[in-house]
């Protein structure tokens, strides 16, 4: 990077952090507008069993669910630079992804073993922390069933320790898992982790459910803060915007050459830029409230967190031209199956994690991904009963993997029509031009 860049770089820097602290300002005016005991609401969060859906906003309040998720994303910022982590792509998608998750599912105290168990595989293979350090951070999607364990009504006496061990063991086991079940769907599902969730997922309940020990899913959702949360994400993505503009030397030059990317293993950070990545990931955020204003849902925490979710992968492999036909599959067999307007939103905003689809093979596959993953999602979750906060990962990659087949068939199928019927034109040709040279 030229010294001009970094100059550029340095100064949106220094912008960012100024906007932010007004961001911030807003945010803690109506947190004392509300005058809630931040403290004794995250105590709330942290001892609540945390399974799906359970909205921090209705367990902790807005000040004590903000806290959590702030401490959250620097306990991680913190990590990665005392790690030295090079900030690209997966990594933002990773802070964002753990922040959004942050306000329903993850907290201080039940990601924290997940991180140690990640540690100890480290130490096991010989590898820098630094290299598995994002592939643990997604991994905190498994987190409650350390709360579940240590928590729910079944908690026992020595709950909290054998909570501990299973987020240890989750952590060992997850960074080799990924790596196998990445081949799956080879990429076409960017929620890798959620994927491999699922699964771990689903071995953990049925040890569980085997020495019964049983956890009932259930449903907080608030609709109280739906206009703080739409004034501090709107602020927030309109920086994102501002600062990727400068960033890209006051313009949006190349930003249709990102928009013809397809998705798949694309890091825009490192192709684009962090100006058009910065760019891309405010625009996302914008369209990801559009379409929950289209089905008519208020904003709340698991909303949330798929926004943030899309704005984190828009730097590693989301763009509008890929992720609108996701969101339209699944609008599509939500009003066709009179599915609950909020099972709809949450499913659309988590499977865009099948962008890749519609960006490399069209929009026409990235509707009918869309609409397949509207009819699994509503049925996948028990498999793991309501433990992997990715359970949108997990059926995106579910989905992928049974579509990928039947598509390359069909092409192939296609390709090879179109290769006979070129070959039969020739054909037809060379007789036609033989004919008229022994007519003369």
């Amino acid at each position: 990077m030229d010294e001009f860049s970094c100059g550029r770089l340095k100064k949106a820097r220094e912008i960012t952090f100024i906007l932010s602290i007004l961001i911030l300002s807003v945010f803690l005016f109506f947190v004392f507008k509300e005058k809630s005991n931040i403290f004794h609401g995250l105590r709330k969060i942290v001892t609540s069993p945390s399974t799906l859906v359970t909205d921090f906003l209705v367990i902790g309040g807005l000040g004590a669910t903000f806290l959590n998720a702030f401490s959250l994303l620097l306990f991680n910022f913190i990590l990665l630079k005392s790690f030295k982590v090079k900030i690209n792509g997966l990594v933002l998608a990773a802070l964002f992804t753990v922040f959004g998750f942050s306000f329903f599912g993850k907290n201080i105290f039940n990601v924290l073993p997940i991180y140690l168990g990640g540690i100890i595989y480290t130490k096991f293979e010989h590898l820098d922390f630094k290299t598995v350090l994002p592939t643990i951070m997604f991994t905190s999607a498994l987190a409650p069933f350390i709360s579940a364990m240590a928590f729910s009504d079944q908690a026992f006496e020595h709950s909290y320790l054998l909570a501990m061990i299973l987020g240890i063991l989750i952590g060992f086991v997850a960074t080799p898992l990924s790596k196998h079940m990445f081949s799956f769907h080879e990429g076409f599902n960017l929620y890798n982790l959620g994927f491999t969730g699922g699964l771990i997922g689903a071995v953990l309940v049925a040890v569980l459910k085997a020495y019964d020990f049983n956890i009932e899913p259930q449903k907080l959702i608030s609709i109280k803060y739906h206009l703080v949360l739409l004034i501090i994400t709107s602020l927030t993505f309109l920086l994102l915007i501002l600062v990727g503009f400068y960033i890209n030397k006051n313009s949006f030059k190349g930003y249709k050459s990102l928009l013809k990317s397809s998705g798949l293993n694309s890091d825009f950070t490192e192709n684009f830029g962090y100006g058009l990545a910065f760019i891309n990931m405010g625009i996302n955020g914008f369209i990801s409230l559009g379409f929950i204003f289209l089905v008519g849902e208020t904003l709340n925490g698991p909303l949330l967190a798929g926004i943030l979710t899309i704005v984190g992968f828009s730097a590693v492999g989301k763009h509008p031209i890929n992720i609108i036909p996701i969101l339209l599959g699944v609008w599509i067999a939500g009003i066709t199956t009179h599915v609950d307007g909020f099972i709809m939103v949450l499913s659309a905003l988590f499977g865009t994690a099948m962008a890749p689809i519609s960006g490399v093979y069209g929009p026409f596959w990235g509707i009918l991904a869309g609409w397949l993953h509207m009819s699994l999602v509503q049925s996948i979750g028990v498999v793991h009963g309501g433990l992997n906060l990715y359970n949108n990962g997990f059926s995106a990659g579910i989905v992928a993997g049974v579509l990928l087949p039947i598509i390359r068939t069909l092409i192939d199928r296609k390709n090879k029509f179109n290769n006979k019927y070129f070959l039969k034109r020739q054909e037809l040709y060379k007789t036609l031009n033989s004919e008229e040279e022994d007519d003369e």
